[in-house]
């Protein structure tokens, strides 16, 4: 059994919240998995590193075993499975492998852009990635990879990225980033940015409710220098009207908000327990809601900027 260690930026917390509720995307039998080995490098492509042992493969809900407290948020994206490999150089300095299969690239992207912290740097590899400390991120087609050293040295740095960039020629296959971050302004897609597809991955960020109160298709979060912009999608703009009244609803009912407040033009400010103002409206399919001790000042300029 692995622990879970994702970026320090994150930190996975599941304990009471309505884990039996949420919504996962199950991935496809088993017989319709791809091969995992066949984008493992061997020695040859990596010199100075070979596989040490055999590698690990878990699916489905195998995934509770190998990883301890965090298989809800790989779910909650789109797991199919993983295959982990250890590699080894001379002086018996150690870095693993981790190649997840999600089941999409949209899956893919959202648990590379969860996981990373947006403080490190792009490394060049795959659709995009981030290289911070000891560990490597990278996403391209329906796969995450991570690739992660044990000890904090140019020679494990060096077998970090040699191994991922192996990796990743051995990946044909290509996508783009999800449809849905194009109705964010392009300044706004930037490292930092996460994407989400269900209620755990927000709670993680900011726990709002401790229930999946905005019902939300898909969602980003952009931190910008000011304030912090969550977008959330829905089938249409009549669900986010509706989605957008109930959350006000909740917030007037929650001691943890007060000064909750809802305008003819259709939006609502409200105050939390932190003393940070929130803005809110839906604009189209999406709601905008924008999190700052500005945000009442701020918040209509920033969400003018939406593509509804």
């Amino acid at each position: 059994m692995r622990t879970f260690a994702p970026a320090p930026a994150v930190i996975l917390i599941a304990a009471g919240l309505f884990i039996g509720s949420l919504r996962t995307q199950a991935g496809p039998p088993s017989s319709s998995l791809r091969d995992l080995k066949l984008l493992v490098p061997q020695s040859a492509e990596i010199p100075g590193w070979s596989p040490r042992g055999d590698a690990q493969h878990f699916s489905g809900d195998d995934l509770y075993v190998y990883i301890d407290g965090g298989a809800e948020i790989y779910n909650e994206y789109g797991f199919r499975q993983v295959l982990a490999q250890d590699f080894v150089d001379k002086n018996q300095k150690g870095v693993t492998l981790e190649i997840y299969e999600m089941t999409d690239p949209t899956a893919a992207f959202g648990i590379f852009s969860f996981k990373a912290s947006g403080q490190g740097r792009p490394a060049d590899i795959g659709a995009d990635s981030e290289f911070e400390d000891y560990y490597l991120h990278f996403w391209k087609g329906p796969f995450l990879v991570t690739v992660t050293g044990f000890e904090a040295n140019p020679e494990c740095r060096d077998g970090v990225t040699a191994i991922a960039r192996a990796t990743g020629v051995r990946i044909r296959e290509t996508a783009e980033r999800p449809a849905f971050l194009l109705k964010l302004p392009a300044d706004w897609i930037k490292p930092g940015l996460k994407y989400l597809r269900g209620a755990l991955g927000l709670y993680n960020l900011h726990p709002f409710f401790t229930r999946d109160v905005l019902k939300f298709r898909e969602a980003a979060v952009v931190s910008l220098e000011d304030a912090r912009v969550f977008v959330f999608g829905y089938p249409n703009p009549a669900e986010a009207l509706a989605r957008l009244s109930e959350t006000r609803q909740v917030m007037a009912a929650n001691p943890a908000y007060r000064d909750v407040r809802e305008f003819p033009d259709g939006h609502f400010e409200a105050v939390d327990s932190k003393g940070n103002a929130l803005y809110a409206r839906a604009k189209g399919s999406v709601i905008g809601l924008v999190l700052s001790p500005k945000a009442i000042v701020i918040g209509e300029d920033l969400l003018k900027r939406l593509r509804s």
